[in-house]
């Protein structure tokens, strides 16, 4: 609730600064945000179980736009017509 007078309370105030945290960090990837509990902590200090998560999900990451560009290649059409075979 706001107060009489019109100024947040400092809840929402919290509250309104987590979310503006929460976006910046959505923008981040897991490589970056990796980088930035490094900054925080020191090298592989700490936030043992996040660190996990981010590994993870930067390496799901970089399988994903593997797999596609392997796929385009593996399914183009100028590679099924390049056989030996002669009319």
């Amino acid at each position: 609730m706001r107060c009489p007078n019109g100024t947040a309370t400092p809840r929402e105030i919290r509250m309104e600064e987590a979310l503006e945290r929460q976006t910046e960090r959505g923008k981040l990837t897991p490589d970056q945000q990796l980088k930035v509990l490094d900054e925080r902590l020191g090298k592989d200090l700490g936030a043992v179980k996040e660190r996990i998560r981010l590994m993870k999900q930067a390496v799901a990451d970089n399988q994903k736009t593997r797999t596609k560009k392997e796929k385009n290649v593996k399914n183009s059409k100028t590679k099924r017509r390049e056989s030996s075979y002669e009319y």
